[in-house]
């Protein structure tokens, strides 16, 4: 599943691509009008306020900072996962995690955004710092959110995608498009690529001797292709198909399935259907951010099928 420009390959690029996400994050949020922060955002709930607080709130966690539950979640005194917020239940709440999340952003609702953006570079220079612990590897259990783990590589890679898919509604919000070949937009798309398996098979439920292709037209570019079998226990399975940037699936083999084993497609050609969408279309699309009838994108073979597949296709939490 290749992905141009590709997402950073070692720890040393990983943490030059978070400084320049982050830059770029501040960066943006620096040219917003002072009209332009209570300006509702195409992220369900949120204000352009709400998503600088949030990336300050994840930023300040993982630099070591105490949750700011005190306050903001009743019975939160050994509640890490308390669901009752003070602000009430907004819809867009919808899971602990969301709560957690929510908490973060109110915690900083009455600071100004040139607070904010001051804390985050601040932030930005220790987390950094701390990135070049000689005793740290790619594997090294660190800190996460909500008091979990995760290895330094997962982490480093998630706040690459969080940041810069928040950079992007505020892009969106104020009509400057930017950023879309940047390494936050590169390990992004890997990920919604990765998805492509589950949402076909788990979410659509595609019939077996389904092929669906999904790809990126640019700036990143990027293709990946699930064909629909059975395993032995004629349960629905998904298999990886392997191909280039511009090469079709072939009709006599060449392709190689999750376990990289060469075979031929399981369907005939009327039964593969390709997805073609712009970098933002499918990123928009993937956060959420969209829907599928205001996405633009181009369908070869079965457009309801492709529909449901972008109807399905949110990776978010």
């Amino acid at each position: 599943m290749p992905v141009h420009p590709a997402p950073p390959t070692d720890i040393p690029s990983l943490i030059e691509a978070y400084r320049a996400v982050v830059t770029s994050f501040a960066g943006v949020a620096d040219g917003l009008r002072d009209t332009d922060w209570e300006q509702p955002t195409t992220c369900p709930g949120w204000s352009a306020h709400d998503h600088l607080a949030h990336v300050v709130h994840l930023e300040d966690i993982l630099s070591g900072s105490d949750h700011p539950v005190t306050g903001w979640s009743e019975q939160a005194a050994g509640h890490r996962h308390s669901r009752a917020v003070k602000v009430g239940s907004p819809q867009h709440v919808r899971n602990d995690f969301g709560v957690w999340i929510e908490e973060g952003v109110q915690a900083r609702r009455d600071r100004s955004p040139g607070e904010l953006i001051a804390e985050l570079r601040g932030l930005m220079e220790v987390r950094s710092a701390s990135m070049y612990d000689p005793d740290l590897t790619a594997q090294t259990l660190v800190p996460s959110v909500m008091g979990e783990q995760a290895t330094f590589e997962e982490l480093l890679r998630l706040r690459l995608a969080d940041i810069w898919v928040h950079e992007q509604d505020l892009r969106e919000l104020v009509g400057r498009p930017g950023s879309l070949d940047s390494a936050g937009a590169s390990q992004w798309t890997t990920y919604i690529m990765d998805a492509l398996d589950r949402v076909v098979v788990r979410r659509v439920k595609a019939e077996p001797g389904t092929v669906v292709i999904l790809e990126t037209t640019g700036p990143v570019v990027a293709r990946a292709g699930v064909r629909v079998g059975v395993d032995e226990a004629d349960q629905p399975i998904g298999r990886a198909l392997f191909s280039g940037h511009t090469e079709a699936p072939s009709e006599t083999g060449g392709d190689s399935d999750s376990h990289g084993a060469s075979s031929a497609p399981e369907a005939h050609p009327e039964h593969i259907t390709t997805i073609s969408l712009s970098t933002d279309a499918l990123t928009r699309r993937a956060a959420g951010r969209r829907s599928t009838a205001d996405t633009a994108y181009q369908v070869v073979g079965d457009e309801d099928l492709a529909r449901r597949v972008l109807d399905a296709y949110v990776i978010t939490p």
